[in-house]
């Protein structure tokens, strides 16, 4: 044997094992387009400072200050939704604010980063539970060619579902077509498999799985071919951030084209950039949601340059929030009050807030059939978001069919357009 034919055959083994190994769930005739809903998430890895975003605050007569910006500045608006103005905040939220709904107020319940990113995005502090983009590929596409790509953040399918965990630039040769020799040895082993299966019948039931995983896998060979063929070989580029680089943007083009190409039905995508701000001030936050506004203006233009926008639901949020005061190296420590940035083209229950913080950004309790801040109702947690985009999503019953659900939760009405806080 050659040693070029030696690589290829290792390199078409192992591609094997991984198609093989990664069809754990549900086995059907083939992967045909997914044509959406779409999901996508984006983390701010570190903690933001959500006085500056989506939960602006101003200094308070007697407390430590808050904000650099309320000295001279005043919070916006747009219809119910408040943002601080700094950075690009009025150019994002005018341009997504009616199709936007932000949850304040969540309660991570931690300062710690990792418990906070697995609250975050998969509705509990405990281990063992799929993040929200895998549960939703899983009950969407799991036959999808790559129902799911995480680009080297937190992620957690728990084997629920095909994931391939790359970057933008290894994306296109991880979908790259076989050569004739790849082809080849492909089909060899099918013709092989099959002979076993007709020859071991006290394997059928595991060598059938295994080989309607690989047929699978054949049958969306077509459409990986057409997300290649798709994948511009040049990407864009993010705006600076603080400590380190961002390729958001490039991490959106592929996730968006992956997704136009019916590939893929769910992207986690990493913010960039260092948000653990415990010694930089305003400026560091500044810069990074600078970044991220920047980015999520370039989304929304290029779905709808993809005619996919009213198909693609977005959740933007971080491990936790920041202090409500400075600390004394001029940064802001750990706080487990969070937010989300849930968004979808033209969805009527966009342009609104919901859930709440005091003027020091201590969460307050909200009534979950109102809406409105109540004695009686209850802190807003992570299970909360998720138990609402479980039943918006339509995955629910998957959820808990797979034991993942929050069946025992309350129900708050986010998606309600009516209601406001």
């Amino acid at each position: 044997m050659s040693k070029t034919m030696g690589l290829t055959r290792r390199k078409f083994l192992a591609s094997t094992a991984a198609l093989i190994a990664s069809s754990r769930v549900s086995l059907v005739q083939g992967s045909s387009p997914y044509d959406g809903p779409y999901l996508m998430t984006i983390h701010a890895n570190g903690g933001w400072d959500l006085s500056l975003f989506c939960d602006p605050k101003v200094n308070v007569p007697g407390e430590l200050p808050i904000t650099n910006w309320s000295e001279a500045g005043d919070t916006q608006s747009i219809g119910n939704i408040l943002f601080a103005p700094i950075a690009n905040n009025d150019d994002m939220f005018r341009k997504i604010a009616a199709d936007s709904l932000v949850i304040n107020g969540v309660d991570t319940q931690t300062n710690a980063h990792q418990t906070g990113e697995r609250h975050t995005w998969t509705g509990s502090p405990s281990e063992g539970r799929p993040t929200l983009a895998a549960l939703y590929a899983a009950a969407k596409a799991p036959n999808a060619p790559i129902a799911l790509i995480n680009n080297g953040i937190f992620g957690a399918d728990q084997g629920l579902v095909r994931t391939a965990r790359t970057n933008p630039g290894g994306l296109k040769e991880l979908v790259r077509p076989r050569n004739s020799t790849e082809e080849a040895l492909l089909s060899k082993y099918k013709t092989r498999g099959l002979n076993v299966l007709s020859e071991q019948e006290r394997y059928n039931d595991a060598l059938a799985n295994r080989m309607g995983a690989f047929e699978t896998g054949m049958q969306g060979r077509i459409l990986l071919d057409e997300l290649y063929l798709n994948l511009p070989n040049e990407m864009p580029q993010s705006q600076g951030v603080y400590q380190g680089e961002s390729n958001l943007k490039a991490q959106i083009q592929t996730g968006l084209v992956a997704f136009s190409t019916g590939t893929t039905a769910s992207v986690e995508c990493g913010a960039g950039g260092n948000w653990d701000t415990h010694s930089s001030g305003e400026f560091s936050q500044v810069q990074n949601i600078q970044a991220l506004n920047d980015a999520l203006i370039y989304l929304w233009d290029m779905a709808d340059e993809l005619e996919i926008r009213d198909k693609l639901v977005v959740v933007v949020s971080s491990d936790f929030g920041r202090t409500p005061y400075y600390n004394s190296f001029g940064g802001k420590d750990h706080w487990p009050i969070n937010s989300y940035l849930i968004m979808q083209g033209n969805a009527d229950w966009g342009g609104r807030s919901v859930g709440q913080t005091d003027a020091l950004q201590n969460a307050e309790k909200i009534d979950p059939s109102t809406l409105k801040v109540s004695n009686s109702g209850s802190l807003i947690y992570p299970k909360h978001v998720h138990h609402a985009l479980h039943r918006y999503l339509g995955i629910d019953e998957f959820a808990a069919q797979v034991g993942y659900g929050f069946l025992q939760t309350e129900q708050y009405d986010f998606f309600n357009p009516n209601l406001i806080t």
